[in-house]
């Protein structure tokens, strides 16, 4: 005798969030910018100016807005005009007191305010990144014999 067994999941629907692509308008051309392609955003009054790989792109869309919105992703306000993808920060520099960022290839200041909290997370994620299962802290191969 044979037994069929039936199992039924609940799968919850993905939510569609509205900024993980975003339009950027340049004359006549509606470029779409993904989330995860921006490095760095930077004020531009009501506007936020996206930074990826490929350029730069206006988007009418606050800073504030972005912020709140792509908090969750991995974006940190280190500065009333700047907004950062922690996953792209290559380099975090402290000189005479002034913290500063390389993003990109572009080196962003660190308000005063922002450091500390900035500096903690940073080194958190990285570690966290880093630890592996097999105890080693840099990802690499051991090819030690032994």
């Amino acid at each position: 005798m044979q037994s069929i067994v039936v199992a039924f999941v609940r799968v919850e629907p993905r939510r569609h969030d509205p900024y993980e692509v975003l339009p950027a308008r340049v004359g006549g051309v509606t470029r779409f910018v993904r989330r995860d392609e921006v490095r760095y955003a930077e004020a531009h009054g009501d506007y936020a100016r996206l930074h990826t790989p490929s350029g730069s792109h206006l988007v009418r869309i606050s800073l504030a807005a972005l912020e709140e919105a792509w908090r969750d992703a991995g974006f940190v306000r280190i500065h009333r005009s700047h907004l950062v993808a922690l996953a792209h920060v290559e380099e975090l520099a402290v000189e005479a007191g002034r913290c500063t960022l390389r993003v990109g290839g572009a080196r962003l200041t660190v308000s005063r305010r922002n450091t500390g909290a900035l500096r903690d997370r940073l080194l958190r994620a990285r570690t966290a990144r880093a630890a592996r299962p097999d105890g080693r802290q840099d990802g690499r191969r051991d090819n030690r014999r032994g």
